[in-house]
């Protein structure tokens, strides 16, 4: 209601000429777009949420959106995770994946614009995306362990081998 009473305050100096036409404008748009929450330099929410999902592990979206620290971490972290098995991949992975479902806001504080219900389709998408995909690499390596490399359950259905020339009676 504040704001309210402030246009109609800046109305009133307006009609009183202690105000100019381009100061009241200038005076009325500020206070219309703080209640708008419209900030003419914010960064795409969409644009930030795909750069996380596809260029995550680089830090292309802390890029985009001012969190330079952050960024150059999740960078060396990936550039240098060989040096410990690819398994820093995975936590700059996952890191990724929280900066997107749960950053808002740019380095200086602005919101993200943009379609909400698209940026929380696009969340929940990689979310889904990496779970199934964490989901399948698990399900890999037990497998690999429970039936060795030799294949999996479905070598012991295979007919043995039949030497060549072999007549087969049925």
């Amino acid at each position: 209601m504040d704001d309210l009473e402030n246009l109609e305050k800046l109305a009133k100096l307006k009609d009183k000429g202690i105000i100019n036409d381009e100061e009241f404008l200038l005076m009325k748009r500020n206070i219309v777009s703080r209640n708008m929450n419209v900030y003419p330099e914010s960064k795409s929410g969409i644009a930030y949420a795909l750069l996380a999902w596809f260029l995550g592990i680089f830090g292309a979206h802390n890029f985009y959106a001012g969190y330079t620290r952050r960024a150059i971490a999740q960078l060396l972290l990936t550039v240098f995770s060989w040096l410990l098995f690819f398994i820093p991949l995975i936590v700059v992975q996952i890191w990724a994946l929280a900066d997107m479902c749960l950053i808002n806001k740019d380095a200086q504080g602005r919101p993200f614009h943009g379609d909400r219900t698209l940026i929380l389709i696009i969340r929940i998408t990689a979310v889904a995306f990496y779970v199934i995909c964490y989901l399948l690499a698990f399900m890999g390596i037990v497998g690999l362990a429970v039936y060795g490399s030799k294949g999996m359950m479905f070598s012991s259905s295979l007919p043995p081998a039949v030497p060549h020339g072999t007549i087969i009676y049925h």
